[in-house]
């Protein structure tokens, strides 16, 4: 099946979709290997989505945001294969999609947190203070965003790494916070590591799974806002609305939940910083089931199971490690459209 792979990647068309190309033989020979919560099929297709992504090529012309972060990824990727590491780099945009974006493709809101993920293999180099990647990649980045005339001091911070439980360091941010940041107004500029996932998709899909468990689990809503500050009942919605466009490939809203999402975008404009504006759209969300639907979407990809045909352990069937490639393979070529539409777009 290797050799059968390599030999279509080799002589398929530039345009062409590699898994289209050894789907039914694929089907045919490993649908029944059990993988995970899925099958061999499904992991032969998620290695082939991520190959498609990274051999496809740029833009002929122009400069679309997206392919700048990819470029200097891959500038980055150079220069240490020239140190002798051998690594590559998938990165993007967290979180964000459709959400008060105005007819330029950018967002006029009061705060602003422009957050790249990245992901890499799990060999490329990290620690505490950062290491070879930022080294390399952040002079690069720096000089790009100054092209575009963020001007940006040298005055960055290595914040919230992650371990895992044997302690070794699987993540790590690089951040900026611009003078005017403070806990409510939140407004900096993040570059995101992860050796945990090779592709930014997966980091966002842990995130949004991680929030949408907790949102879901919630059992007394009184006591949610009681316990949480206003600011962080905000940025869990703001999360919410943002992260669940990476799901479309998955699942389709309804009218209900189209009309609440477009009143919450305007909303963020300003009025939802209000405590009644903020909880009468927290309510509004909770009573149209769109927490509920979401996660019975997810679960209905990942297990084959419909709405409460049976219990779901979410931490151990949906939210596991490896991440389940029949959620990442939608998520993935969702994602792929999404920025072929909007990268392209200029101020």
């Amino acid at each position: 099946m290797a050799s059968l792979i390599a030999d279509a990647a080799e002589e398929a068309p530039d345009a062409a979709d590699l898994w289209e190309h050894v789907r039914d033989r694929c089907k045919k020979e490993l649908r029944g290997v059990r993988h995970g919560s899925g099958t061999l099929a499904h992991a032969v297709e998620w290695e082939l989505v991520k190959l498609q992504a990274r051999i496809k090529p740029g833009p002929d012309s122009g400069l679309e945001l997206d392919h700048l972060w990819r470029s200097v990824a891959r500038a980055t990727e150079e220069k240490l294969a020239g140190q002798g590491i051998e690594t590559f780099f998938d990165v993007g945009p967290w979180g964000g999609f459709n959400f008060v974006v105005n007819e330029d493709g950018y967002t006029r809101m009061k705060f602003a947190r422009l957050t790249l993920g990245i992901g890499s293999l799990t060999t490329t180099p990290l620690g505490e203070n950062g290491g070879a990647f930022f080294d390399r990649f952040m002079p690069l980045y720096k000089a790009r965003l100054a092209g575009e005339g963020l001007v940006v001091p040298e005055e960055w911070q290595y914040k919230n790494p992650k371990h895992d439980p044997s302690g070794r360091l699987l993540e790590i941010s690089h951040t900026y916070y611009f003078p005017h940041h403070t806990y409510e107004n939140r407004t900096f500029v993040k570059v995101r590591l992860s050796r945990e996932f090779e592709t930014y998709e997966e980091i966002m899909v842990w995130d949004f799974l991680d929030l949408l468990a907790r949102l879901y689990y919630t059992s007394d809503w009184a006591v949610f806002k009681q316990e949480t500050k206003d600011v962080d009942v905000r940025f869990d919605l703001q999360d919410f609305i943002s992260l669940s466009h990476i799901m479309e490939g998955v699942y389709r809203r309804t009218e209900k939940e189209e009309q609440l999402l477009r009143e919450i975008k305007e909303a963020f404009r300003g009025a939802i910083r209000e405590r009644s504006v903020l909880y009468e759209y927290l309510d509004r969300l909770v009573k149209s089931k769109w927490i509920e639907n979401l996660f019975w979407a997810i679960a209905g990809v990942v297990l084959g199971v419909r709405k409460f045909e049976r219990p779901i352990n979410f931490l151990r069937e949906i939210h596991t490690y490896p991440l389940p490639p029949q959620l990442l393979i939608p998520v993935k070529r969702h994602v792929q459209t999404y920025h072929e539409k909007i990268g392209a777009y200029r101020p």
